[in-house]
């Protein structure tokens, strides 16, 4: 069996599998890993495991556990990349590129400046990269992203009020549907489903399984159920508290686990 770290490289990012190299990992340790684009500083969000399969190809190292060193080069790093998106916004003004600036990040070695961007359709960057390259003396990596990229490398609150789900969390996989909405009782109306980058709020795909496994366990609005105070109807859930409310014969009502509310067949009621 073969032991691997779970790593991310940006809050929210996606995680990727890695040899441990021998060392015990512990959760939030931040290490220094080899990457495709060279020496980068990861978060380790999953501790020493072991993959189910023999990984294709066989993973990279995380070499080193990061030390304080490390953290002062990341924040020179950053104050770099500051620079150079300030240069990015310049040269985007000279060039009347129709484009918005997201991101921009220095590689932890200093090997390339990735930039990230957001535009409609796809725009002829030869001329923009090679004046980028020309004024940052660097490496120029040009990415284009989506809306939900970019607010999770903006990164700010949500209509919640908490931070964005994108940048708490890493990215899940599974699209987010209506369905997810619905299933949760939400308002169709736009405001209340989308998030600030105009999609579908990622809220509803990290909660949906809570509501789909409260709901198939959960007996249906308006039925009878059988409970350890007597027969009653459901009137009401709360999910959250994986309860719902249950209306006796003497109108008094109460919040009861579902796991001791029984529906009553059709024939028994």
């Amino acid at each position: 069996m073969t032991t691997a770290v779970g790593v991310v490289f940006s809050p929210g990012g996606k995680v990727y599998s890695f040899d441990p190299g021998g060392l015990e990992l512990a959760w939030n340790t931040r290490v220094i890993c080899q990457t495709s684009r060279g020496l980068e500083l990861g978060r380790v969000v999953k501790p020493n495991h072991e993959l189910e399969s023999e990984p294709s190809p066989p993973l990279k190292r995380v070499l080193r556990r990061a030390t304080p060193t490390d953290d002062e080069t990341n924040e020179t790093n950053r104050v770099e990349a500051k620079r150079a998106m300030r240069v990015f916004r310049e040269v985007l003004r000279q060039t009347g590129l129709e484009m918005k600036p997201v991101s921009a990040e220095l590689v932890f070695d200093g090997s390339r400046l990735v930039f990230a961007y957001e535009a409609e359709g796809r725009p002829d960057l030869t001329a923009f990269r090679d004046e980028l390259r020309r004024r940052l003396t660097r490496r120029i990596e040009l990415r284009s992203v989506g809306p939900r990229e970019c607010a999770r490398l903006c990164g700010d609150h949500g209509l919640c009020g908490g931070q964005h789900c994108c940048r708490r969390f890493p990215s899940h996989e599974q699209p987010i549907t209506l369905r997810m909405a619905k299933d949760q009782d939400l308002p169709m109306s736009s405001g209340r489903i989308t998030g600030l980058c105009g999609r579908l709020r990622c809220c509803l795909a990290f909660e949906h399984p809570t509501y789909k496994s409260f709901r198939d366990r959960a007996p249906r609005v308006g039925r009878r159920v059988e409970t350890p105070r007597g027969p009653g109807v459901v009137t009401a859930y709360q999910v959250v508290e994986d309860t719902c409310t249950v209306e006796f014969e003497d109108a008094d009502m109460v919040d009861l686990p579902i796991d001791e509310c029984r529906e009553l067949s059709e024939e028994r009621m």
